[in-house]
């Protein structure tokens, strides 16, 4: 077969060619795929512990500090994200010597509004409480710069956060109410440590508040370093906790498993703590409580995903049966549908009958958790026309020309 041949024939695949082909077959159909929004979710191989949305502490955390009222009127998931980031730094004091040793989101919050001080580890606890209580999906995580045993450590306290509208992991920093772009979209942690292994963070922007005003640097990163180059190489090292029940009640911090994702240039290296003389292995590894991976869907795996497959057709004529995979959703609680641009329906169960018909048909889904959250929009158009050279070998169906 000719080159030319080859690409053509690749340009014409269909994803669910087996499907549409029998179809074709029974009602003298041309089916055309003329769009496909359906990127398989990357799943994890290890386990996550989120918070239920109706856990009576969470529940009375959202409801005491009226957070409803905090994300109200706002735009999309994403400016809701912002607003909430916005109150935690509001409420929140900084400072180097922490007036609670707890990690209770409970009394951080009580001891910080009768004016004691945190620090970035307490700041991000508190917002990952908030935004579990509404019902997103957030997580702790500790970072660090690039160093050598003989270097300091920097530790630093931050946030990752699943935006259902950007469909990717976001990092958030409560402490200092900032996040990081590149060519608008935000970033997350490991999207950070690469640039900085990239260009020392050259192209990265840093934007601050709810209003997502542009900054030079939002903490500084040595004198003479370029806007956002300090804050990239912060990001190098990250571990991610597994646990992100913030209301676990021990009142301590994290003991289970973090998630320490490495790289090539990672694995080159050790993670160290402390400053020198006194520097030291970090503690994780010598507790046995890293789960260190080099599969970044393990970090990162897609959530709330509404990902289909087209099943083969039954005896129902015109149907198609789509079947929905959804490998993470915390909180999950139904899937809406919508066919033809008509008003989405419940669905409760992973199936759904499709029926098509000459013409233009489409269908769009995506998952709803328990907080009325919306998870990313998968979706699928054809173009069906009716084949004058083929006769139907379906018993039962319409005449050519029927009004479906």
């Amino acid at each position: 077969m000719l080159v030319k041949e080859k690409e053509q024939k690749k340009d014409q695949q269909r994803n669910f060619d087996t499907v549409w082909h029998e179809l074709e077959t029974r009602h003298a159909w041309i089916i055309k795929e003329e769009l496909y929004n359906n990127p398989r979710p990357a799943m994890s191989k290890l386990a996550f512990n989120w918070l239920d949305y109706d856990n009576r502490y969470a529940v009375a955390f959202r409801e005491d500090n009226h957070l409803e009222e905090v994300i109200e009127n706002t735009k999309d998931d994403w400016d809701a994200i912002l607003h909430l980031r916005h109150w935690v730094f509001n409420n929140m004091i900084n400072g180097t010597n922490a007036s609670v040793g707890s990690l209770d989101p409970l009394a951080l919050l009580g001891a910080a509004r009768a004016g004691g001080s945190s620090f970035c580890t307490h700041f991000a606890t508190v917002f990952v409480a908030a935004a579990t209580s509404l019902g997103f999906v957030a997580r702790k995580l500790g970072i660090d710069r690039e160093h050598t045993e003989n270097e300091s450590s920097n530790m630093h306290g931050v946030v990752d956060i699943w935006v259902d509208s950007l469909r990717k992991w976001v990092s958030l920093d409560p402490n200092y109410d900032h996040h990081y772009e590149l060519d608008g979209i935000p970033l997350n942690t490991e999207e950070i440590g690469k640039q900085w292994q990239k260009n020392k963070g050259k192209d990265i922007k840093v934007f601050m508040g709810p209003l997502k005003r542009e900054v030079d640097r939002a903490r500084g990163g040595g004198a003479g370093a370029a806007a956002g180059a300090g804050e990239a190489c912060l990001h190098f090292w990250h571990h991610i906790e597994t646990n992100n029940n913030m209301f676990r009640r021990d009142g301590h911090g994290n003991r289970e498993p973090t998630i320490l994702l490495v790289d090539e240039a990672r694995k080159k290296q050790q993670w160290y703590q402390g400053r020198p003389p006194n520097t030291f292995l970090h503690s994780r590894y010598t507790k046995g409580t890293f789960l260190i991976t080099e599969d970044p869907d393990d970090a990162y795996p897609d959530l709330n995903s509404a990902y289909f497959e087209m099943l083969p057709p039954h005896k129902m004529p015109y149907y198609c049966r789509v079947q929905f995979y959804t490998p993470c959703s915390p909180n999950f609680s139904h899937y809406e549908v919508s066919v033809d641009g008509v008003s989405p329906v419940r669905i409760d169960g992973g199936e759904y009958p499709w029926r098509l018909h000459p013409g233009k048909c489409s269908f769009k889904v995506n998952s709803v958790s328990l907080a009325g959250h919306k998870g990313p929009l998968y979706e699928m158009s054809l173009n069906i026309t009716e084949d004058s050279n083929k006769t139907g070998t379906w018993p039962g169906q319409f005449p050519r020309g029927h009004k479906y």
